[in-house]
């Protein structure tokens, strides 16, 4: 039963620019687009943590779950307009990657950025579909699968994770491929990692123009270099010992043929119903979409960023914070020649920053007295407990380690091999740290996140949903991590 006057959810550390994108993504005008009739149009960004008052939020869950449910053609279209949108704004994002920057003028720059905004902001509006959409798919394949299982039984949970896996490989999981391939070829030619041939920079290079970009994370990390590239080869051999069997575990790992096999034997197994077996293929490609969005802004941020870059260069203005411009600040300063922020008002902003969002109208708060007040009013009561429950994304046993509290791109440096990943959510540069963790945490998700996708195919024990891990768990705490329950336990507070 939903009851509250706010819906809420732990969204994590955006760069001022992506946020505002995504904020102000919920107009009337543009969820029209989407056949959208109830827009969420009144929000709160404040602590990290998005607050939507509860009927109007309601409202648009109660109508995407609506449309799934009455009409049997609305969720195909659903899913062919989304990646039909994703792969235009992908290629968009590798149009701008060949933009010759310098040569562009301001009003130029801005007409670009603008554009890319709008088409951004069109892919934005029914992203949070997805939040229902995830909930709705779990909630019925449990349903579904116990008349077959009791929910007690140890295959139940397995099931269900294989029934949530995406449709089709995502550039993510591809790029580790490539990786996992490119380690076993350079210990077969006998490479030298640290001073590697001519052929293999070639592969290097190559592999950098396709998925350099998977590391921007939304406008929080410069894209992949060569020197990322050879230290996760690195990495992955070390990993490994270079033992070509194991890589090769991994390389059939990656591919997903493990998971096609458990899919092919559940199906066999169970024998679902045609109404169960379209569930499930209706929740594989949601899955997929999901993330092939994300794959999308990512690459056109890339883009974008390289715009952004060239702005920062012309008003000499550090390029580490284009990015926590807003968007309206940005064609200001390309348009209007409007000063950009101060030293001093960006270390303020830099520091903290809330968003809010009235009738579809977006306001970037820098101010830390109206922060403050904001804090006061969007106040989350949270009890000093040790414990917390969540959602098993990928099974295993139980797990002991120090946490690693990582809100953005700029912590997962931190995580070390054995390390426990705590996150609001898990984004496809976060990959590196997922490889070395021991057991990844996070506070929001459903099975077809990121998280609970990447967790499954690297064979990491992942809990997600916990709703206050970040909040309630702190660097260096030890934690025990229960992969089969869902219970993560903090054992010892630093």
């Amino acid at each position: 039963m939903r009851s509250g006057k706010w819906r809420f959810k732990p969204s994590g550390k955006l760069p001022i620019f992506m946020r505002y994108i995504i904020n102000s993504a919920f107009t009337k005008e543009i969820a029209k687009k989407s056949n959208i009739h109830h827009p969420m149009s009144n929000r709160t960004y404040v602590n990290h943590i998005m607050f939507w008052p509860a009927a109007e939020y309601n409202l648009f869950e109660d109508e995407i779950i609506g449309y799934l449910k009455a009409d049997d053609g609305w969720y195909e279209k659903y899913c062919k307009r989304q990646l039909k949108m994703s792969e235009h704004l992908y290629n968009e994002g590798l149009r701008l990657k060949r933009v010759n920057w310098v040569k562009k003028s301001n009003k130029q720059i801005a007409k670009e950025i603008d554009k890319m905004v709008q088409k951004s902001r069109e892919l934005a509006c029914p992203w949070y579909a997805q939040y229902p959409l995830d909930e709705y798919f779990e909630e019925a394949i449990e349903k579904k699968l116990s008349e077959f299982l009791p929910t007690a039984n140890p295959e139940f949970r397995k099931y269900v994770l294989t029934f949530s896996e995406a449709a089709a490989m995502t550039e993510v999981s591809e790029e580790r491929l490539k990786l996992l391939k490119m380690v076993k070829t350079f210990i077969k030619d006998k490479e030298k990692f640290d001073n590697l041939s001519k052929k293999a920079e070639k592969k290097i290079k190559k592999h950098l123009e396709k998925f350099a970009y998977i590391n921007c994370g939304l406008g929080t990390s410069q894209a992949y270099t060569r020197e990322d590239v050879v230290k996760r080869l690195r990495e992955i051999k070390d990993s490994t010992g270079a033992d070509i069997k194991k890589i090769d575990k991994m390389i059939y790992n990656s591919a997903g043929e493990k998971i096609k096999e458990e899919y092919r034997l559940a199906l066999k197994k169970l024998k679902p119903a045609a109404d169960f077996k379209k569930l499930i293929e209706q929740a594989r490609w949601h899955s997929y979409v999901r993330n092939r969005r994300v794959e999308a802004f990512f690459n056109v941020v890339y883009g974008i960023g390289l715009a952004q870059a060239e702005m920062a260069r012309r008003f000499n203005f550090r390029p580490e914070w284009i990015m926590e411009i807003s968007v309206p600040e940005t064609l200001d300063v390309l348009l209007k020649n409007k000063p950009l922020p101060s030293d001093q008002k960006m270390f303020q902003r830099l520091k903290d920053y809330a968003m809010v969002v009235r009738d579809s109208v977006t306001s970037l708060i820098t101010d830390p007295e109206e922060i403050e007040r904001l804090k006061q009013v969007y106040v989350l009561e949270m009890e000093d407990k040790k414990e917390l429950k969540g959602n098993v994304a990928c099974l295993g046993g139980i797990i002991q380690g120090r946490a690693k509290i990582c809100l953005d791109k700029s912590d997962i440096g931190k995580v070390e091999r054995g390390d426990i990943l705590v996150a609001n959510f898990t984004t496809p540069d976060f990959v590196p740290a997922m490889e070395k963790a021991a057991a990844i945490v996070t506070d929001q998700g459903g099975l077809s996140s990121h998280a609970a996708i990447v967790s499954r195919e690297l064979g990491v024990p992942c809990v997600i949903a916990t709703k206050e891990g970040t909040r309630l768990i702190k660097n260096g705490d030890l934690l025990e991590v229960d992969a089969k329950s869902g219970i993560v336990k903090i054992i010892e507070r630093v």
